[in-house]
């Protein structure tokens, strides 16, 4: 038995942070409705945008955020379409949505409006920017509520080149994992007072949150500079580094007396070993420019495997910095289910990731393709108590989408 096993969730989600949310919740036991309007969410098309397919038998980017659930699409600007919602939201345990507060407002959806009536529902919803400020009502993708209002993309760069732009939805996909976390706490909450429970986040919020060394590090008063020169890094074992064979390796030590003899020597850099220049460590901040350049002429001249070796010899957190390219390879990922094929209706094979939570009380967990628009829509009208000609009329030509 799955652990959310007998959990109603109603999704009002479009792109990814909800959806994900919700699709962690389907893959663990739950039955979650997507509610689309009649033209769909806009994730359906995103591929339009990014020159990949979007097809309903070949769409890539929908299947991350959208397996195992049923889809129903709803036309919510109408008085029948909204009383179809209210009667899952009468069945449901969760109701997850990323609409902005006004759209919700004038729905008649927005958390005041609807308490009374489902008192034991969690009611999560997520936005930009939080529910109040003078931010509240910008819409907010990652890359700029995420990324951009955090300072992770000043901070995370150097002082000579542009900022980098983050993949779309990665941010998204962190938030998801933090709303997840709050719904879980609210049904244990639930369990114990039979009280539903309002939840809001916002990538805003969950970026600061998980940015918290940088924030703390971020007030100018610190003396400490963004983006980075050479001479600000905390030693020298912290800059990322580029072999002979041209690959990038990054190490970690928070350690450096621990570390600093045996990664000189893995380098070659015997000289160094009993010179206070090198080895003391704030007497290295002061050189840290000339430091920095003299290990990476030493990384060049080793190949990756011998860098990669000395690391593990002196027992130092390593990594080569991979190429998307390589990324669906690695016998890693493959041996801890990370990923897993996909073959879509078009016959297509494409690879996608895993929720990375495994019980171990449940071997693999099903995995059905994400549902086409309103794929279920006549299904679950009449699970409803709706007939026929209610369906039809409410929702016509939905009946054989699936």
């Amino acid at each position: 038995m799955r652990p959310l096993e007998g959990i109603k969730v109603v999704e009002l989600g479009s792109y990814i942070a909800i959806p994900k949310a919700a699709r962690m919740m389907a893959d663990w036991g739950a039955e979650v409705i997507k509610v689309e309007p009649p033209s769909g969410e806009a994730w359906r098309y995103v591929g339009k945008s990014w020159n990949f397919p979007y097809e309903p038998d070949n769409n890539p980017f929908f299947q991350a955020e959208n397996a195992n659930k049923r889809s129903i699409a709803l036309n919510l600007k109408t008085t029948e379409g909204k009383q179809v919602l209210h009667q899952l939201l009468a069945t449901a345990d969760v109701f997850l949505t990323n609409t902005r507060a006004k759209g919700l407002k004038k729905l008649g959806l927005d958390y005041e409006a609807v308490k009374e009536q489902y008192p034991r529902l969690i009611y999560a919803q997520f936005s930009g920017y939080g529910e109040t400020g003078p931010a509240k009502d910008d819409p907010g993708f990652d890359t700029a509520a995420f990324w951009a209002r955090s300072g992770l993309l000043i901070e995370w760069g150097s002082e000579h080149a542009p900022p980098f732009k983050p993949q779309p939805g990665f941010g998204d996909s962190a938030c998801a994992s933090a709303i997840l976390s709050g719904v879980l706490a609210a049904l244990l909450g639930r369990a114990k007072t039979g009280q539903g429970e309002y939840l809001q986040s916002s990538l805003y919020g969950t970026a600061l949150w998980y940015n918290s060394n940088g924030v703390i590090m971020g007030p100018k008063e610190r003396g400490i500079r963004f983006p980075k020169t050479k001479a600000d890094y905390p030693n020298a074992i912290s800059p990322i580094y580029q072999t002979g064979d041209g690959d990038w390796i990054i190490t970690s030590s928070t350690t450096w007396d621990k570390h600093v003899k045996g990664f000189y020597r893995m380098l070659g850099l015997t000289e160094w070993l009993e010179d206070p220049y090198y080895l003391d460590l704030e007497e290295t901040r002061r050189h840290l420019p000339e430091i920095i350049d003299r290990i990476q002429e030493a990384y060049r001249t080793k190949t990756t495997a011998e860098i990669v070796e000395g690391l593990k010899a002196i027992d130092m957190v390593h990594a080569k910095l991979v190429h998307p390219n390589d990324v669906t390879k690695d016998e890693q990922a493959w041996a801890n289910g990370y990923l897993r094929e996909l073959i879509l209706e078009c016959g297509e094979t494409i690879i996608v990731p895993n929720p990375p939570i495994r019980f171990g009380s449940i071997g693999e967990l099903p995995y059905e393709l994400a549902p086409h628009l309103g794929a279920d829509s006549h299904e679950i009208m009449a699970e409803l108590g709706y007939g026929e000609d209610e369906i039809e009329k409410i929702n016509p030509n939905r009946r054989n989408e699936s």
